[in-house]
């Protein structure tokens, strides 16, 4: 059996492709501890953009010192002394008038974020094309909801984990803090800023698939079965053999 450490990449991203059929590029993610990965290069861009640069071939990364967006900061805990302007929620009630000061404030306190300090960067590359010695920590796609259903509910099969859901958060928070916290695969609509970002179409979504995890998508793909008039008989009484004798 396939363990967490073994995974390959390539592999891996040939079955999403070519089995699963994801039509946007896989994409890994790595939490830097110690700075970016040799190869990747900085981008001034809100922090859940990444994931469209990499679908785009790009080994990317953004820090405390390259970013576009103030919020991803936030979420990715490079903020030593977040302003509550963000952390509070405050700035959703400035462009936004659905929101009410205390949606806003909620929105805030209920959304995960990496606490300060975990990471001193993100990165971000195509999933099979990681450089040899890169710890992948999440992989991220943007797909249908029949796939997320699948890769994101793969570890839901193989020992019964069923996968997070998110609706409301940033997108920041949802695809690269959710995973950290609650060690599980997440798939997530998203917000709408970071739709806009990652060119996310109607019916598409976030998923985000924790290392741990990746084994139970290959598992899942290379032990996919369903027999449908077998699946009939065991759950329909009209299908039932000793229904039909009678």
């Amino acid at each position: 059996m396939t363990t967490e450490h073994d995974v390959d990449l390539k592999y891996l991203n040939q079955l999403l492709v070519d089995r699963m059929r994801v039509k946007r590029r896989p994409v890994a993610i790595t939490y830097c501890k110690d700075g970016p990965p040799e190869g990747y290069t900085p981008t001034d861009t809100v922090a859940c953009a990444i994931v469209r640069l990499a679908e785009e071939g790009q080994r990317v990364y953004v820090d405390a010192a390259h970013h576009d967006c103030w919020v991803g900061q936030y979420h990715l805990g490079l903020l030593d002394k977040p302003d509550p302007f963000i952390s509070k929620g405050e700035y959703l009630t400035m462009a936004q008038g659905f929101f009410t000061e205390e949606g806003a404030r909620r929105n805030k306190e209920q959304s995960l974020s990496l606490p300060a300090g975990t990471i001193n960067a993100l990165a971000a590359a195509p999933l099979d094309e990681v450089p040899e010695g890169v710890q992948v920590d999440l992989l991220v796609c943007i797909c249908n909801s029949q796939q997320a259903m699948q890769i994101a509910g793969a570890a839901s099969v193989r020992e019964g984990t069923f996968p997070h859901g998110e609706l409301g958060p940033s997108a920041c928070s949802s695809i690269f803090a959710a995973p950290w916290h609650t060690q599980n695969s997440v798939f997530a609509l998203g917000d709408g800023g970071g739709r806009a970002f990652n060119r996310v179409a109607v019916g598409e979504m976030f998923i985000s698939i924790p290392r741990h995890h990746f084994r139970y998508i290959i598992e899942l793909v290379e032990n996919f079965r369903i027999d449908p008039q077998k699946m009939r008989e065991v759950i329909m009484p009209s299908h039932a053999p000793d229904r039909k004798a009678q």
